[in-house]
C-alpha cells in the first residue's frame, strides 16, 4: 500500500467513526424523545465512543503536522473534520436534548398530579 492510500484510509476511518458517533447521537435523541432513557443513555456512550476513535486519529494527524511531517491537505481531509467537528456539535447537542426530555417529562407527571387532584 502507498502512502496516498494509508492516507486516505486514515481519513475514511475518521469519515466512518465521525458518522458512527453521529448515527448513535440521532438514535439517543429519538429514543429520548420517547421516554426511553436507558436506550439513550447507551447510544450515547456509543456516540461518544466513536467520536473518541476519530479524536485519536484527528491526534495523530495533529502530532505528525505538528512533528514538520507534511500532511497532504485534500477535499477528502476537509470533510473528514467537518464531520468530526459536526458529530461533536451533535452528540453535545444530544447531551441537551436528552436532559432537557427528561425535565419536560418530570413537568409533564407533575402537572397531570395537579390535573387529577
Amino acid at each position: 500500500m502507498n502512502n496516498i492510500d494509508e492516507w486516505e484510509q486514515t481519513l475514511f476511518q475518521i469519515i466512518l467513526h465521525a458518522g458512527s458517533a453521529r448515527c448513535h447521537a440521532k438514535e439517543a435523541a429519538e429514543n429520548a424523545e420517547a421516554g426511553k432513557w436507558e436506550e439513550a443513555e447507551i447510544l450515547l456512550q456509543k456516540a461518544n465512543d466513536e467520536q473518541t476513535s476519530a479524536h485519536k486519529i484527528n491526534t495523530t494527524i495533529i502530532t505528525k503536522a505538528a512533528r514538520g511531517e507534511p500532511v497532504d491537505f485534500s477535499v477528502l481531509l476537509v470533510h473528514a473534520l467537518d464531520l468530526l467537528m459536526l458529530a461533536w456539535s451533535e452528540i453535545d447537542y444530544t447531551e441537551q436534548y436528552i436532559r432537557m426530555n427528561k425535565r419536560i417529562q418530570s413537568l409533564e407527571r407533575e402537572v397531570e398530579k395537579w390535573h387529577n387532584q
